[in-house]
């Protein structure tokens, strides 16, 4: 994660928390705000409630890994905290409660693979099929 793209000050953190919206699960809780720039920035909070110094290093490097990954909106300020079962929590956990938290919040892209948003001309659409239509011939 560059730099430029992590919060940084306390007021940052303030910000999200007060005017954004959360989202949470058993391992972290997931704010979101939409933000001012078109950049997108993440901030990480992992307390000491988590465990010590290096059980605190390991989730935040996990943590970073995921939220790499993610696709995200662009213009959007993101605070996640680590509740304390982050510390048990392998990668591929952490990464599957990041992914669900972000489609939660409603900052994740659109899907290309999802079958819902292929437009294909000349498929049948699901409102298509409750109207018994094909797609281009309901008229």
């Amino acid at each position: 994660m560059r730099t430029a793209a992590r919060l940084r000050k306390s007021a940052d953190f303030r910000d999200v928390r007060k005017r954004g919206r959360r989202v949470s699960d058993r391992l972290m809780t997931f704010d979101s705000a939409p933000s001012d720039g078109d950049a997108t920035r993440f901030g990480l909070v992992v307390s000491k409630r988590v465990g010590g110094a290096v059980t605190r290093n390991k989730v935040k490097r996990r943590l970073r890994g995921g939220l790499s990954s993610l696709d995200v909106l662009p213009g959007y300020d993101i605070v996640v905290s680590a509740r304390p079962a982050a510390a048990d929590a392998d990668y591929h956990m952490l990464l599957s409660s990041l992914k669900r938290l972000a489609e939660r919040a409603g900052v994740l892209k659109p899907d290309a693979t999802d079958p819902v948003n292929d437009c294909v001309p000349g498929a049948v659409t699901r409102s298509a099929i409750h109207e018994g239509a094909p797609e281009g011939k309901t008229g």
